[in-house]
């Protein structure tokens, strides 16, 4: 054991980080499928322990059994486990425990850390990453506090202080699990606790860790700010990062927001039945745990197609790098939107909030756009082969969410072929540690290697 963990220290980053995921998906897999983590009236296969346990570390929530239907008190508890260990990383987790206890970590230690939380800089790290920890256990711990108000008088002090704590660990880290039935969240879609701490929670979690200590750092500037242009002169110390997230965030969420009111709120089997205050709730929890959280209060089979390609956009997007959610990356994506609206004006230098972004960077965000469509592509492809008789627009739908580890499904996971299921296992895995990885291999190519540049040539495109 000692010779395997002085060879896996050697290992390059991407590998280790890939590895970490993997042994914690496997590992997860087989306590969930011991006798003793089930009920008794579980009919799951191993397949269906593995395709839950990779959901549940990747923090996508799509599943082929349901967790209330399936696992025990013991079983629940290691969901809950394998959700944390996804949301912050195994080598995240397992470091922040060595450095509580005082122990120091290596350089190269402390370079894949920086690398599995998207950070670019080693300031400060130690503090940072005991931070992240310290805040994520308090957000969880205060959603918990706020649900057991409602949920202990629903289900008694034992399961309901239990099922809060559940669910504020699951929406906190983007996961999209519960253990309150069969039909995520459904039955609590006129209840305004759920309908407002759940999507509060899946923000602090998607929004990135850097943000929060961005923020909490000119609090109190924001707090005694008297004015709006105040507001806005603290907003302006933030970090660009900061900024570019922030307003990408709140840009989704509304559009999302205006897209579902305009395209269901007529429509009787989603939004149509409810009261006024009920389609508001419902339109802004969806909006938020759309993009890759992947709880429902509604049936997602009964929206309008238009509803569901249109929501394929936001779950690619995703949340935001350095946190707990999945995607492409809301900053990702927007670099390739300024890359695109400067090559329409005719640009050469991409520019943000008075400042010119790096090429390197944009190259990168590019790359990873790029291949999340390709992968995707694959996925719909084979997909169709082995499930052909279910319409194209549902397998696109489950191979996004799978993909951007939002976990929302037409219902349609459960029925799916094992080849079709096992798609999907490969998609949520990938999109989990892809944009990592692949950060990580470009930023760390050989540079002993020479940058060679030839004689110019001409290519003509479009």
């Amino acid at each position: 054991m000692k010779k395997f963990l002085s060879q896996f220290s050697n290992w390059p980053i991407s590998i280790k980080i890939i590895v970490s995921f993997a042994f914690a998906m496997f590992v997860g897999s087989l306590i969930l499928a011991m006798p003793f983590s089930q009920l008794e009236t579980s009919q799951a296969t191993y397949f269906d322990h593995l395709f839950g346990a990779i959901s549940m570390v990747a923090v996508t929530g799509l599943s082929t059994v349901p967790v209330a239907q399936t696992y025990n008190l013991f079983g629940q508890i290691v969901t809950l486990v394998l959700i944390k260990l996804g949301g912050l990383g195994l080598i995240t987790i397992v470091s922040a425990i060595i450095m509580q206890f005082g122990r120091q970590v290596s350089m190269k230690e402390e370079i894949t850390l920086q690398q599995a939380l998207n950070r670019n800089d080693m300031k400060g790290f130690r503090h940072f990453l005991l931070n992240v920890v310290k805040y994520t256990t308090i957000f969880e711990a205060l959603g918990a506090f706020i649900f057991m108000f409602k949920f202990i008088p629903l289900f008694g002090w034992g399961t309901g202080i239990f099922n809060s704590i559940f669910l504020s660990i699951s929406a906190f880290n983007n996961a999209g699990f519960d253990n309150l039935g069969t039909s995520s969240l459904q039955d609590f879609v006129a209840m305004p606790v759920v309908n407002i701490v759940v999507p509060v929670l899946i923000i602090l979690g998607g929004i990135g860790f850097s943000v929060w200590f961005d923020v909490a750092k000119h609090f109190k500037q924001f707090r005694s700010a008297k004015s709006w242009l105040d507001i806005k002169g603290t907003y302006r110390h933030l970090t660009l990062h900061s900024r570019l997230v922030i307003k990408w965030s709140l840009m989704l969420i509304l559009a999302a927001m205006v897209i579902f009111t305009l395209a269901e709120w007529t429509n009787p089997d989603s939004l149509g039945g409810l009261s006024f205050s009920g389609k508001i709730q419902a339109i802004f929890f969806q909006a938020v745990t759309l993009r890759t959280a992947g709880f429902s209060t509604l049936n997602f089979a009964e929206f309008h197609m238009f509803t569901l390609v249109a929501f394929t956009v936001f779950m690619f997007i995703g949340g935001s790098p350095g946190g707990t959610a999945g995607g492409a990356k809301t900053s990702t994506v927007a670099l390739v939107v300024k890359l695109i609206v400067t090559e329409i004006k005719g640009l050469t230098n991409i520019n943000y909030k008075n400042r010119t972004l790096e090429m390197d960077i944009i190259k990168r965000a590019l790359v990873i756009v790029v291949m999340f469509i390709l992968l995707n592509f694959i996925a719909l492809s084979l997909m169709t082969i082995f499930d052909e008789d279910v319409p194209l627009q549902y397998l696109f739908f489950e191979t996004v969410s799978a993909f951007g580890t939002v976990g929302l499904s037409a219902n349609l996971t459960a029925t799916l072929s094992r080849y079709s299921q096992t798609v999907i296992m490969f998609c949520m895995f990938i999109g989990r540690i892809g944009p990592i990885t692949i950060f990580t291999a470009l930023g760390n190519r050989d540079r002993r290697k020479r940058d060679i540049k030839y004689a110019t040539g001409s290519i003509l495109i479009g």
